[in-house]
């Protein structure tokens, strides 16, 4: 079994190394969180959905206390509250408490609960019943950031048995598929409605009282901490591949645009060689005008972009465009054969560079796309990722 968390601090330190003068101090600070997240073994597992399906009441149900504020207003939750959930010696876990996505006027905190979700290693998507369009598109758009997704159907004891049943199956529905699968939902009732009893005392009076009843949470804790037991190490190593990856993506961003603005400067210097080498009066200084020009500039991409040494060729394209003066071609051609090879060796430089900085980023030796695809090629069919290595995106 392969040791991808490993594989992935690997990815980290080196791409830091490689590429430390051209990441900004906040990502220098992310891939620091993203090795200690590593070094920790730290899922974080976020509960997300829309207000009122008891968000809250989940969190403190697997924490076993009342932590988490709950009540009957919507939008009760107003801050990311996070939680150490103490159910498993290997893995350390975080509950993460959200707002609701559909807050009214809360279009900021929904944002900030939809940013929390996507750096989540786990999400539980909670519904309290049918689900609505707004929640299905919430559960397309993390999967878009390939967010494993378990759906919590909270609140089961406030419906009839018939009721339920009905619920369950329109959950299971070929469109519904498509987003979560049957294995990946749970009934709960995490903070079930009190029951009424009647109490009869041994001097024969009797008295009715509403008798508080326990969270029905077991088959939820029990399907995370089986999840992560088999899948832990994966799901760790995808979300930090995957923040790796955003870094990496900034960074690519970044550095085309400058190699871009770069063009401008190979234009100048393509136009001032071209004009040096029809002045020139003989044939060894137009060689020696184009292979100054052309040398240093590939000198100056290989000595920039280390790992683009490829682009070595090019000294083969100048050095046989400085040799044409001495084969005893014609000045006037050789020299215009000089300029050809000096405008195609600038052009495919730049051209090759910019095509292979864009796909080595991500996709090179230290780069996350790779990895990402490894670990999506081999999880068992069962697996909650095997619906990412379906859609084939990354």
């Amino acid at each position: 079994m392969q040791d991808y968390p490993q594989q992935v601090r690997d990815r980290l330190i080196n791409y830091r190394q490689l590429f430390q003068k051209e990441l900004i101090e906040t990502e220098l600070s992310q891939i620091s969180t993203l090795e200690e997240k590593l070094d920790k073994t730290t899922i974080a597992i976020a509960v997300f959905g829309m207000v009122s399906r008891g968000k809250s009441s989940i969190v403190n149900a697997l924490l076993g206390q009342k932590l988490s504020e709950t009540g009957a207003t919507h939008g009760i939750t107003q801050d990311i509250a996070i939680y150490t959930w103490n159910a498993s010696n290997k893995i350390q876990l975080q509950l993460i408490d959200t707002q609701g996505i559909d807050e009214v006027g809360g279009e900021e905190r929904a944002a900030i609960a939809l940013a929390t979700a996507k750096q989540a290693d786990l999400i539980l998507f909670t519904i309290a019943g049918d689900m609505t369009r707004l929640e299905q598109e919430a559960i397309a758009n993390l999967q878009k950031f390939y967010k494993p997704i378990l759906l919590v159907f909270n609140k089961v004891d406030l419906y009839p048995d018939c009721d339920r049943l009905v619920i369950y199956q329109s959950l299971q529905s070929p469109e519904l598929q498509k987003l979560i699968s049957p294995e990946e939902i749970i009934l709960v009732s995490a903070e079930p409605k009190p029951v009424k009893v009647r109490v009869q005392y041994s001097d024969g009076r009797s008295q009715e009282i509403w008798e508080p009843t326990f969270p029905d949470i077991q088959d939820l804790k029990q399907r995370i901490l089986d999840l992560l037991n088999i899948e832990g190490k994966e799901l760790l190593a995808m979300n930090v591949l995957l923040s790796l990856l955003e870094i990496q993506n900034s960074v690519t961003h970044r550095h085309l645009a400058k190699l871009r603005s770069a063009t401008a400067i190979a234009a100048a210097i393509f136009i001032t060689e071209a004009i040096g080498v029809l002045i020139s009066p003989l044939p060894w200084l137009d060689g020696a005008i184009s292979f100054g020009f052309n040398g240093l500039l590939a000198l100056w991409a290989i000595g920039k972009y280390p790992t683009q040494r490829n682009y070595l060729w090019l000294m083969a394209i100048i050095a046989i465009a400085c040799g044409t003066g001495g084969l005893g071609i014609q000045n006037e051609i050789a020299r215009y054969i000089q300029i050809l090879g000096a405008g195609l060796s600038i052009h495919f430089l730049f051209q090759g560079l910019m095509n292979d900085i864009d796909h080595s980023r991500a996709s090179g030796m230290w780069g996350a796309k790779n990895l990402i695809a490894d670990i999506l090629r081999h999880v068992s069919s069962g697996s909650i990722l095997q619906r990412f290595h379906q859609s084939g995106e990354i």
